[in-house]
């Protein structure tokens, strides 16, 4: 089997003059591109970087994106894309995580680690100089240094380290996910191409931002498969609809949030011709939702549901099935689902329990935790997601929750305990809980609620977390409570507390 690099070089003698990105008012044609990738690749490898090597990556939606991810993939590097608005102990605990060599990122995180003097191999910067470290730009446009020797990418395994996707645990401590070059061309082709039809003919739209597993896989899908892919700079619903009207976009994912919030600018004068397929993921659509956009998109509307660990797990098209409302589809056709008990004992349809997947798209495991890797299976091999539902006669799955307190807004994780430990630091705060309340547009957005033994302004505290915490772990609202409801042993009644003070009732 070819590696990651091997299937783009393909698409690369397919086509060289087609376009293979657009962003904003650039483009680069698939032989602009692949010089770019091999350009950084000589530079990095010149530089001191080699295969296994793991570099973090802060990056903006931008076509430098899609060069360093490509590049890496030459190289045989892991790479870590992380948002440009990490800040504060997440970013310094992130980093650490990680053990990189080298770090790729955004003017404003190159001057945080200057700042800060970590210990870093290699600092390449993008965006305005913040000191005399390396520009991206630089390492793009020229060779710093010619090579003996070529890159060989052949050499690098198919099984190799590709991308380490950040999230965290219940105790606040990082865990990365990793992937290898494997598993993420069989996300793009068994789970993508093959599953919906695409192929070089498709231009698909990259919506959300490019640190997040959704985002890669819409820009990998059309690199590898000769394809052109339009990436939004930051989505907005005029931009949205200006380039699928404009760039006459026929494949996208989508966030569910994102497709609600278009509805109300969506009229007969945007020629929505061109689209095929359009697949809403992170949350369920509301029925109204659904038959708006059935109405308003010609074309197909599938949602599915998946895990970062596994990729998609199960698709529904709801043009065509209308007797199953609730179900987040069936199984694709190369992977098994089972519903399990707290003892993993497979259970009856109807029945709501854990849900347990076997599918070759399943993640390479949590970096440097075997032992979570572990544990995360059964010994049939079924990778257990922590979230609950069911499977119906008909082997339709229907999702029911989550077994963990995880919030889910806007198609993104986020872990309450990483939310809990930024507040209690503050030493006016007792005690605190970070829970989801419900959304129309993010699906779920945080609620903090907190005891103390004076009166605090809730803007104290959100100008802590807007120091501490990234742009999706800002609170909406945030609510000084008298107490907490507790067990008789003194634990803190997570459920009861969320049920007592679920709704929203200050910003």
């Amino acid at each position: 089997m070819k590696n990651f690099y091997q299937v783009f070089s393909h698409s690369v003698n397919l086509k060289p003059e087609k376009p293979a990105c657009i962003c904003g008012a650039k483009q680069v044609t698939y032989e602009e591109l692949n010089h770019n990738v091999t350009t950084l690749a000589d530079n990095l490898s010149v530089l001191g970087l080699k295969l296994g090597d793991r570099v973090a990556l802060f990056c903006p939606n931008s076509i430098d994106f899609a060069v360093v991810l490509l590049a890496a993939a030459k190289l045989g590097l892991a790479i870590a894309p992380l948002p440009i608005s990490l800040k504060g102990k997440a970013l310094k605990r992130s980093l650490k995580k990680l053990h990189c060599k080298a770090v790729i990122s955004w003017q404003n995180i190159t001057k945080i680690l200057l700042d800060d003097d970590l210990d870093i191999h290699l600092l390449v910067n993008i965006g305005r100089p913040v000191a005399q470290e390396y520009q991206l730009s630089q390492l793009i446009g020229y060779r710093i240094k010619e090579r003996h020797t070529k890159v060989l990418d052949g050499l690098v395994p198919i099984d190799a380290d590709y991308i380490l996707t950040l999230t965290s645990g219940s105790t606040g401590e990082p865990k990365p996910i990793v992937f290898s070059q494997k598993n993420k061309i069989d996300r793009a082709l068994l789970a993508t191409a093959d599953i919906y039809n695409i192929s070089r003919y498709d231009i698909v739209l990259v919506a959300t931002p490019l640190y997040h597993s959704l985002a890669q896989r819409s820009l990998i899908l059309p690199l590898l498969l000769g394809g052109t892919a339009i990436i939004l700079p930051k989505f907005s619903v005029k931009s949205w609809i200006d380039s699928v009207v404009n760039y006459k976009v026929s494949f996208l994912f989508a966030v569910s949030n994102q497709l609600t919030s278009l509805l109300s600018s969506l009229n007969p004068e945007h020629d929505l011709s061109s689209l095929r397929c359009v697949i809403s993921s992170s949350a369920l659509l509301s029925e109204e939702s659904k038959n708006q956009l059935i109405e308003r998109f010609p074309c197909q509307l599938h949602e599915c549901y998946g895990a970062s660990e596994l990729g998609v797990v199960s698709d529904f098209c709801i043009n065509t099935v209308k007797n199953k409302v609730g179900s987040v589809g069936k199984g694709l056709p190369f992977l098994s689902i089972k519903i399990t008990d707290s003892s993993r004992n497979t259970i009856d349809v109807n029945n709501i329990g854990e849900i347990a997947c076997l599918s070759p798209t399943q993640f390479k495991g949590y970096f440097s935790e075997p032992i979570k890797t572990s544990q995360a299976y059964d010994d049939d091999g079924f990778f257990y997601t922590g979230d609950l539902g069911y499977l119906d006669e008909d082997g339709f799955l229907f999702y029911a929750g989550r077994l963990n307190d995880t919030i889910s807004s806007g198609g993104i994780n986020i872990y309450p305990q990483d939310i809990e430990s930024v507040i209690n630091g503050l030493d006016f705060i007792d005690e605190c809980m970070a829970f989801a309340v419900k959304n129309d547009q993010f699906g779920e957005v945080i609620k903090v609620v907190f005891t103390s033994s004076i009166k605090v302004e809730p803007l104290s505290i959100r100008k802590h977390c807007l120091v501490e915490l990234t742009d999706y772990q800002q609170p909406m609202y945030i609510e000084q409570i008298s107490e907490f409801p507790k067990s008789s042993l003194g634990k803190l009644l997570r459920q009861a507390a969320r049920d007592k003070f679920k709704l929203p009732l200050e910003k």
